[in-house]
């Protein structure tokens, strides 16, 4: 029996990391202090896991800010414990610790799970990996003469981390006379980060052979094996040690649709698929590219949802409007890059999916900040807390971008967006990642795809499967 709804709705945000923090922040700011909200987190401190990649270069471990006087400052109860199912129907939340919490709305906001996705290579995946990774510098400071390939696996769809810790040991071997050394940066992308457009590429291209990296694109890597990373068409590359990037499967929930890499399907105001009054942001969701500030962008367009639908917000809730921004540390003055996703090219009906090409969003590339405040996790109401390390007033608009708009929003930019990382995907070969991407369009555009691209899907399908 579904429990009564409270005069104003019991929210339950699961998850302490970016979108769950974004999501509690914006639900206060939009909604104010009437409406109840728990956060339901196994961590006392939320993690700024993102600039744990300086840390194996003597900068120091990544940011903790504690969550309890988050808290306390949001008026938000703090249950330390994790999600472990959900009965839906009667709109319960069971923990890892056996008790049941009662809500009106869940908030999934818990992550996914990070696999190792080159077998044999040293996987670089968070703050437990910056030992392995300070070791990996003192051999190469011991044996110069090596060849170390920086290798972005398939699957991995956010690649920035990997040329930091290539760009990072450049200068840190050079720092240390230890010259001898070759870099590569192997990717399965066209371009260096192609998904910020032609500017990114352009300046990441000439910022690796300033220091002496080699760059290999189009490449597919499958495992790393004694002197050499083996590649996925049989052919060898030499070398004597491969840092790689894990890859995320989904949470897979209990009690919870999921796809069949267990991610949460959403609409584009992050509503699960048949589960009433459930939302999901960030890397749970089946949204292809998995990045901390999207997953803070659809936390925010959750907050709005159910502001919207508590009769708390005197607007309509706006759409997830991916804007990608990504800050690229390179032990020396950071790179912004930035890209805006508008109109990038869906077939018009009744013409061929090949008559119209997707076309890379509007790019970026600067020295100086493009947002502010200008941390590597650009949050409306994260980036704020995080620049000052402590709970801050909040308003509409915390985070501002420092340069114009270069294309007008546009309401389908998510749906675009994820049909341009399926076309990129396809384009390289990967043709179960382009199919996964095209599914999460279909999530975000209400189920169904434009006749073309469903056509399309079918031929990557058969494709992949052929493999």
């Amino acid at each position: 029996m579904t429990p009564e709804p409270s005069p104003q709705p019991r929210v339950v945000v699961a998850g302490g990391g970016v979108a769950g923090i974004e999501a509690v922040l914006g639900l206060r700011a939009l909604a104010g202090p009437a409406v109840p909200i728990t956060l339901l987190a196994p961590e006392r401190e939320f993690v700024h896991r993102p600039s744990s990649v300086s840390g194996p270069f003597g900068f120091g471990p990544p940011l903790r800010v504690p969550l309890e006087p988050i808290a306390a400052r949001q008026e938000v109860a703090l249950d330390h414990d994790a999600l472990a199912s959900v009965a839906a129907g009667d709109r319960l939340v069971h923990t890892s610790d056996g008790h049941a919490v009662p809500y009106d709305v869940l908030v999934v906001a818990v992550g996914g799970r990070p696999r190792e996705a080159l077998p044999g290579a040293l996987t670089f995946g968070g703050p437990s990996d910056v030992g392995a990774m300070a070791g990996l510098l003192d051999r190469l400071e011991r044996e110069p003469e090596r060849h170390v390939v920086f290798a972005v696996p398939p699957g991995v769809s956010w690649p920035l981390p990997l040329y930091e810790l290539a760009i990072m040991t450049a200068v840190e071997l050079r720092s240390r006379a230890a010259t001898g050394t070759r870099l590569t940066v192997l990717t399965p992308e066209r371009e260096p980060l192609w998904m910020f457009g032609p500017a990114a590429s352009e300046a990441l291209r000439r910022l690796l052979a300033e220091r002496g990296i080699a760059l290999l694109t189009n490449a597919r890597a499958a495992a790393a094996e004694e002197r050499a990373l083996r590649m996925l068409d049989g052919t060898r590359l030499e070398c004597d040690h491969v840092v790689a990037l894990p890859t995320l499967d989904g949470p897979a929930i209990p009690g919870l649709p999921a796809d069949d890499r267990g991610f949460l399907p959403v609409d584009a105001h992050g509503r699960v698929e048949d589960a009433p009054g459930v939302y999901a942001a960030g890397d749970a969701t089946s949204f292809p590219l998995k990045q901390g500030g999207l997953a803070t962008q659809q936390a925010d367009a959750v907050a709005e949802a159910i502001a919207a639908a508590a009769g708390l917000l005197a607007r309509a809730p706006e759409p997830f409007r991916p804007v990608l921004r990504g800050l690229l540390l390179t032990a020396g003055a950071p790179l912004y890059l930035r890209a805006e996703v508008g109109a990038t090219g869906l077939p018009a009906p009744g013409r061929r999916p090949e008559a119209r090409r997707l076309r890379a969003p509007a790019s970026q590339a600067s020295t100086r900040a493009l947002w502010w405040p200008p941390g590597k996790v650009a949050g409306r109401y994260l980036a704020p807390l995080l620049a000052t390390a402590r709970p801050v007033a909040l308003t509409s608009e915390p985070l501002a971008d420092r340069v114009p708009a270069g294309v007008a929003p546009d309401r389908d930019a998510a749906l675009e967006l994820a049909l341009l990382l399926a076309d990129e995907d396809a384009a390289r070969g990967d043709y179960d990642q382009a199919v996964h991407a095209l599914d999460a369009a279909a999530a975000l555009g209400g189920g169904r795809l434009p006749a073309e691209v469903a056509e399309r899907r079918e031929r990557w399908l058969a494709a992949a499967h052929a493999v």
